[in-house]
């Protein structure tokens, strides 16, 4: 059982070319929600949302290592599994930096998780780049780049005399991400099937 839900996960991972247009738009309505959260309630996100994105990026770098570990032989993409390794090491030290750092402050784990997120990134671009084929399978990490770029500024670009600008602004950035997911989805539920 666990096997062949494994085997489910893994066909419709949404990094993979093939990915269903539904994966895209659950994506999308995702990152609306946040976006909404965080313009329509900024006080309780501004408590949580580090370790929200901590925790994203730790779960999305675990399915990502799974994966590629799971990928048949000559398969599996480097540039994954180098980016993945990048996401899920920032992602647990900042999920148990209560643990690991104690001391740690607000400003150096923002600064922490901002600059893995710029080399998460910028690996996870030039993994698309370098190894893109035909058709369109590229432009979604490369939009997907373009947003933790902006998220990373934000997080670079913020503090305490901030925090509550920051928050409306990155709650902006996460509904016209999803909007641009939503565009995405539609473009792959409106291409032509083949077959």
């Amino acid at each position: 059982m666990a096997e062949r839900a494994m085997s489910v996960a893994q066909a419709h991972a949404p990094w993979r070319a093939g990915t269903p247009w539904w994966v895209t738009g659950i994506q999308a309505v995702v990152l609306v929600l946040i976006g909404l959260f965080l313009l329509l309630s900024p006080a309780a996100a501004g408590g949580v949302i580090l370790q929200l994105i901590a925790a994203i990026l730790l779960i999305e770098s675990v399915l990502h290592i799974v994966a590629e570990l799971r990928a048949p032989r000559g398969e599996s993409d480097p540039w994954v599994m180098l980016q993945a390794g990048i996401g899920a090491t920032v992602g647990l030290l900042v999920a148990l930096r209560g643990w690991l750092v104690p001391t740690l402050d607000a400003n150096s784990v923002r600064t922490m998780l901002a600059w893995g997120i710029i080399a998460y990134a910028i690996v996870g671009a030039a993994g698309a780049l370098l190894t893109r084929g035909e058709g369109e399978a590229w432009l979604r990490p490369i939009v997907n780049a373009l947003l933790l770029l902006l998220l990373a500024i934000l997080l670079l670009t913020s503090g305490a005399e901030n925090a509550a600008d920051r928050l409306g602004l990155l709650g902006w950035v996460a509904l016209i991400g999803g909007a641009a997911l939503l565009f995405l989805a539609w473009r792959a539920y409106n291409r032509p099937r083949s077959g």
